[in-house]
């Protein structure tokens, strides 16, 4: 018989003494430590109280006030110690009492070597697994009652056999009213639950499932609910652990969120019109008012030039002064007015401002450009200027951080979609570039785009690609 690898105190309990002596030889015998023996049940729990073996051989019937049973009971619930019964003829009634008390084994006298070695070395092994089972228990448990949000455990039909305080709390029941009671009974629409078991059933497990609840108040929940499936063996039946989160006051904030973002957007719109407006108003104004003021001055001077005589040269080069700063005032009014609100997007629309606008780029950076522009229809204003403005933004920003030397510029119809694609061969961005920087002007574009109910796309690799797609 192989020898344990660490003495294991054992204490004998056996009113006999040739059989507790018996007993101290063998179990020495076999490696073990006998850490005492004592006659009664009394003794017994004295004992393990004081000296805390590792085990215990426990007679069932002893003499004295209390029996073997009624010590091992006491031992079971105050100290944690394993316990063997020794037994011989025992009736039915003391075995269902000692079956009470927890044991981990029988032996029947006479007791042989073999039988003793193998019973205390499953006892101790068992015992073990029990203490790692109970930590294990007792740390999950931890966890499920303290935990914020509400737990609670069903058997396979659905019914809850468990919930943690959290779920008292939320759903305002006692947990009388909780535990017995079917899990579809606190759903807003009573067959949500078995659609979420159903998916846990194949899945194993389901996460953040948005569904509703109801209070005892009747109030209603927005939550999002885990359901994880346990199988609890061979014949066991099928649990259900579900966690649920309530989601009822951040849904409030988002639609709160989402209703201050819309009326940002919608006042953002509303500022650009009116921005847009202005500036037309202001093109105007410029190209009609100052501009035929200033032509008509041009006109009076040229009326004077004829007037003065060739002897008065002095006169007439103070004229020809003037003449040229009225011609560099027209050209500096014409300019503000064409920034402001290019004539041609009104006039010719569109593909004829793109291409307009690329060739002044051309001229003032001296970059190289390709367009492509087809005829996208009769666009309506808001868009066209929408579109137009990306496109001025776009080559700003190829001016001022690209470092480019080739744009491609085209403009198409599909689909009923205009698509307009700005295309360089510069320098690049990253994602984190873009996050980092926080480009206003492309976040106006993104605006813009947005209010059409469009779409647009940057790529920052091998280049800058700005892609913009809008219902035509």
């Amino acid at each position: 018989m192989g020898k344990t690898r660490s003495k294991k105190k054992i204490l004998i309990v056996e009113d006999q003494l040739i059989i507790a002596l018996d007993l101290e030889l063998i179990l020495k015998n076999l490696g073990y430590e006998v850490a005492g023996i004592v006659n009664t049940g009394e003794e017994s729990v004295e004992f393990v109280k004081n000296s805390k073996p590792d085990l215990v051989l426990m007679d069932i019937m002893l003499s004295g006030d209390i029996d073997g049973i009624a010590a091992a009971e006491v031992i079971h619930k105050t100290l944690d110690v394993p316990i063997i019964y020794l037994t011989a003829h025992s009736d039915e009634k003391s075995l269902e009492r000692a079956h009470l008390t927890g044991p981990y084994g029988y032996i029947v006298k006479p007791i042989q070597e073999r039988e003793l070695y193998t019973s205390i070395e499953i006892a101790l092994h068992r015992f073990n697994m029990d203490r790692i089972l109970k930590k294990s228990e007792m740390k999950y448990r931890t966890l499920f009652e303290q935990s914020l949000d509400p737990i609670f455990i069903t058997d396979e039909n659905a019914v809850i056999i468990d919930a943690n305080p959290s779920m008292m709390e939320l759903f305002g029941y006692p947990i009388s009213e909780i535990i017995g009671h079917s899990a579809d009974e606190f759903f807003k629409e009573q067959n949500e639950y078995q659609n979420i078991i159903a998916l846990a059933r194949t899945k194993g497990a389901v996460s953040n499932f948005e569904c509703r609840m109801l209070t005892k108040s009747d109030r209603v929940l927005d939550v999002q609910i885990t359901v994880r499936k346990y199988e609890y063996g061979w014949q066991g039946g099928d649990g259900y652990q579900g966690i649920i989160r309530d989601i009822t006051q951040y849904k409030l904030y988002f639609e709160e969120l989402l209703r201050s973002r819309q009326e940002l957007r919608n006042l953002t719109a509303h500022i650009e019109n009116l921005r847009e407006q202005e500036r037309t108003d202001i093109a105007r104004e410029i190209h009609d008012v100052l501009g035929q003021s200033l032509t008509a001055l041009r006109l009076d001077l040229s009326w004077v030039r004829k007037k003065i005589k060739p002897e008065e040269t002095d006169l007439g080069e103070k004229i020809l002064i003037m003449d040229n700063i009225i011609n560099d005032i027209i050209s500096t009014v014409r300019k503000l007015s064409t920034q402001l609100r290019p004539g041609i997007l009104d006039d010719l629309g569109l593909p004829a401002a793109i291409e307009w606008q690329t060739d002044e780029f051309k001229k003032r950076t001296g970059i190289n450009c390709c367009v492509d522009c087809d005829d996208v229809g009769d666009l309506q204003e808001d868009k066209a200027v929408a579109l137009f403005r990306i496109f001025q933004e776009s080559f700003t920003n190829i001016m001022k951080h690209s470092c480019a030397d080739n744009v491609i510029i085209s403009l198409q119809k599909n689909d009923g979609n205009v698509e307009m694609m700005i295309k360089d061969n510069g320098k690049g961005f990253s994602d984190q570039d873009l996050k980092t920087k926080g480009s206003y002007g492309i976040i106006g574009m993104k605006e813009r785009v947005k209010n059409l109910n469009g779409t647009l796309t940057i790529d920052g690799n091998s280049g800058t690609t700005i892609r913009v797609v809008i219902p035509g």
